[in-house]
């Protein structure tokens, strides 16, 4: 017999819910909307399989895409782009969350140049909001040129596992790693645990990047950072002696899987009552659970995480393979 993994839809009693997938019997979180007799599911909120009928058996309207006006480009060595960005006041409050992220793309290219980003910082009095793309492929590359205007599609907001962790964690103290790229979303991630009163250890690494970018965003906050490579001896040595001497209630890991394991070994090492928080770093492509790139399979589950929240070191400790 499979093992039944929990897991919890991001967008469950959003404006969005019921999405697509409950036309077609594939609901994250409804047994109803699954194709069962009966009612199974673990969501406290409003009944969607209710919300589906009373909305005449269709899903709710999706994200929309509009231009966003780039106020501002800076690059950041070579193949690094701050794009601060001007988007609706809605938007901008929404995408407050940690693990907030939205699509991208060149204006002049068509929808399968979308490509998803994490949100950097969000200033819902201004409507402005500030994302770090590395440049890689023919996505990316694509928006070097863009000075004027760029398409914006979101809200999304699973671009971390253990959110549920992270948002009740209060008066605590933490430790955040982050690495290369994954600078960025570790900006919203600790804000958020400030806010909630708690003490934020940062280490930043760089990796291929030429410069830790994220420094101007962490001005005011009161956090204690300290710069070190995590993949060097004495980076790891540093993180052992974090967690040998002092108590955190929770951790969070911004980078590769390679790094989300090797931090996981050493909280079950030296703190295994910590709680574990990594970003998301799934193939996303439609950010709606229907093309299936993100789509991995844990034991007999097809978990779909652009939109689900799955306990993190699970994932970590158990594995898993694309479908």
């Amino acid at each position: 017999m499979s093992e039944k993994i929990m897991y919890e839809c991001i967008d469950a009693g959003s404006e969005y819910c019921p999405c697509y997938l409950a036309e077609t019997n594939d609901c994250i979180t409804c047994s109803h909307l699954q194709g069962k007799s009966f009612c199974d599911c673990n969501w406290r909120g409003v009944c969607i399989y209710q919300e589906y009928v009373w909305n005449n058996k269709k899903a709710k309207e999706t994200r929309k895409s509009f231009n966003g006006k780039i106020l501002e480009k800076k690059f950041i060595g070579k193949n690094l782009i701050i794009f601060k960005i001007a988007v609706l006041k809605t938007l901008a409050r929404q995408l407050k969350q940690p693990g907030s992220y939205v699509f991208v793309r060149n204006p002049d290219k068509s929808e399968y140049f979308d490509v998803p980003m994490s949100v950097m910082y969000s200033d819902e009095n201004t409507g402005e909001i500030h994302i770090a793309v590395q440049i890689i492929g023919s996505k990316t590359k694509s928006l070097i040129d863009l000075e004027d205007e760029i398409i914006v599609r979101g809200p999304y907001w699973n671009g971390l596992f253990g959110i549920k962790a992270l948002k009740t964690t209060l008066n605590s103290n933490t430790l955040v790693v982050a690495r290369g790229v994954a600078l960025a979303p570790a900006v919203l991630v600790s804000k958020y645990l400030v806010k909630n009163n708690n003490k934020v250890t940062l280490i930043l690494d760089r990796g291929k990047l030429e410069e830790i970018f994220i420094y101007e965003y962490l001005n005011k906050l009161n956090v204690i950072v300290i710069e070190s490579d995590i993949t060097s001896e004495s980076g790891k040595i540093l993180i052992e002696e974090l967690l040998k001497n002092n108590k955190y209630e929770l951790c969070y890991s911004g980078g590769s899987e390679r790094q989300h394991k090797e931090i996981n070994k050493l909280l079950l090492k030296f703190s295994p009552k910590t709680k574990y928080v990594i970003s998301n770093n799934k193939k996303i492509c439609c950010g709606e659970g229907i093309c299936g790139s993100c789509a991995v399979k844990i034991g007999e589950n097809i978990i779909k995480t652009c939109k689900a929240q799955i306990d993190s070191a699970y994932i970590v400790k158990k594995g898993e393979e694309n479908r």
